[in-house]
């Protein structure tokens, strides 16, 4: 992250504490709450104009969305906004340098949609937190910009992610070492134990897999299995194409598993990165948490021999 994305993200940090305790707030036609802080030194913007901005989404301590996270926001000027309850509709008020707070009251949500989000409390507020940094003539102009700030975050991710991914195999090698436990390391990092390799057909790029397996996070709570009687659909492997796009297991199988031939059976260790990362899943798998699975490779093929197992396997 540069230190300017850092400096602009303190600023809006700072502007939503100074957000709480009230102020010159407008509304908009719809009653959404906002304020503009403005250097007054740049052009008004015009219809079809387009703003680069970085933002800032929080409710409550949580910061819900921030283009540290998600890249830049950009959207057309449009002079003839529909007044729903939406931050286009200051949009057209913005120049370059300003920076801007909006407010969502969640009782006015309630009240123009007839209920509220699962994640919202009645008198719950969230603050959307904004910096334009550009303004384009053209979306010509700005899908070029685009282009070129969506390849350097992109980069930024993976460097990211390749030093979040290296962080877990760390303290999974940490936690294979207290236990004594050999394993080998496929290409992209999942840690694998080997307890029987298999004799038959490899599990390559474009075969299909069937795979008995039993998941559990790293404190032995078991989230889901093919094998276990409290689970949906006992004793029906899951089938699905090793590296197939868009992909039929997480990113940790399509690495594991070409480690195996036809009835292999072994164990992964699996990063929450080639896992389910940030997200998490369901209530049992926390984000950033880390995996195992014990696997048992039923049947490799050339195409999909049958339907696919249950919906809640490790699917992307």
């Amino acid at each position: 992250m540069k230190k300017t994305t850092i400096a602009i993200f303190s600023v809006m940090v700072m502007l939503v504490l100074a957000a709480c305790n009230g102020g010159s707030y407008k509304r908009t036609k719809s009653g959404l709450m906002y304020k503009i802080i403005s250097e007054g030194n740049s052009p008004k913007t015009k219809k079809g104009q387009v703003l680069k901005f970085d933002f800032v989404q929080k409710l409550r301590d949580s910061v819900l969305f921030s283009s540290a996270d998600n890249g830049h926001g950009y959207v057309v000027v449009d002079s003839a906004v529909v007044a729903d309850y939406n931050p286009n509709e200051i949009f057209p008020l913005l120049r370059k340098g300003d920076s801007a707070i909006v407010i969502y009251e969640a009782d006015t949500i309630r009240k123009k949609s007839g209920q509220l989000p699962p994640f919202l409390k009645p008198k719950d507020k969230i603050f959307l937190l904004l910096k334009v940094v550009d303004v384009f003539n053209s979306e010509e102009e700005a899908n070029k910009d685009r282009d070129l700030s969506q390849a350097e975050f992109q980069k930024k991710q993976e460097a990211k992610n390749e030093a979040q991914k290296q962080k877990e195999i760390d303290v999974l090698r940490e936690y294979l070492k207290s236990k004594n436990i050999t394993v080998q390391s496929a290409p992209k990092g999942t840690l694998v134990e080997i307890t029987n390799p298999g004799s038959g057909p490899s599990c390559d790029s474009g075969k299909f897999v069937s795979v008995m397996y039993t998941g559990q996070t790293m404190a032995g709570v078991v989230f889901d299995s093919s094998v276990d009687p409290k689970f949906q659909h006992p004793g029906q492997p899951y089938t699905f194409q090793i590296g197939s796009i868009p992909p039929g297991a997480i990113e940790g199988w399509n690495d594991g598993l070409r480690l195996f031939k036809k009835g292999g059976k072994g164990r992964l260790y699996i990063p929450s990165v080639l896992g389910y990362g940030k997200r998490g899943n369901g209530n049992d798998i926390k984000p950033d948490e880390n995996l195992i699975f014990d696997v048992e490779i039923v049947n490799v093929a050339d195409t999909m021999a049958a339907r696919p197992g249950p919906g809640g396997v490790p699917n992307e």
